[in-house]
């Protein structure tokens, strides 16, 4: 969070209101809990936590969820009890493949798709439509339309502090990662114009 006074009181205040609900739901997923144990259910019950977004909450003096920073769009997902917790990936979801000698191995994505498709007009965050990946080796690239806008190498800067989209360094690093997007772009019949590099 940038040592802005503005940014840091409404951080603070919102704070304090998201910090009372999550114990909200803390104490009211632990009155379930305490029932499941009681009742002798809880070794056959799966308990499954997630959410749809994030919120930056004044990092990088932004608010709300339409910015690609990874405080927004990164999504809490828990599932109770190691025990409870491989049974159920096991039974929904199969990843045996991953065991297939390479050439026999289906092929699953090497980024995920960003998007924000419309401006949203919340206060305090960004309100130009944009696109983005995040790729499984740790990059994340974003554009607004026919401009670049952010490119973070998430291994070395987890923080999203250091810019490199316009630093030509980072040049080719920039243009592979604008073909992977272009894919998704292609994918998804999405009609974004990308920028020229």
């Amino acid at each position: 969070m940038p040592p802005v006074a503005s940014v840091r009181e409404q951080a603070a205040k919102e704070l304090a209101g998201y910090y009372a609900m999550v114990e909200n739901i803390d104490q009211n997923v632990g009155r379930i809990v305490d029932c499941l144990n009681e009742t002798g259910l809880m070794d056959h019950t799966h308990i499954i936590f997630f959410s749809d977004h994030g919120d930056m909450h004044g990092s990088h003096g932004q608010f709300r969820k339409t910015t690609p920073y990874q405080e927004a769009v990164q999504v809490p997902f828990l599932i109770s009890g190691e025990k409870r917790g491989a049974h159920a990936a096991g039974r929904n979801t199969d990843y045996s493949a991953l065991r297939l000698p390479d050439r026999a191995r289906p092929v699953y994505p090497d980024s995920a798709y960003l998007q924000c498709v419309v401006p949203t007009h919340h206060h305090d965050s960004v309100n130009k439509a944009w696109r983005g990946i995040v790729t499984c080796s740790g990059y994340k690239y974003v554009c607004f339309e026919n401009t670049d806008w952010l490119l973070f190498d998430l291994n070395e800067d987890p923080c999203e502090l250091v810019n490199l989209a316009h630093n030509d360094k980072y040049l080719p690093l920039r243009k592979q990662l604008r073909e992977e997007l272009q894919r998704w772009i292609e994918k998804t019949n999405d009609t974004f114009s990308l920028p020229e590099l």
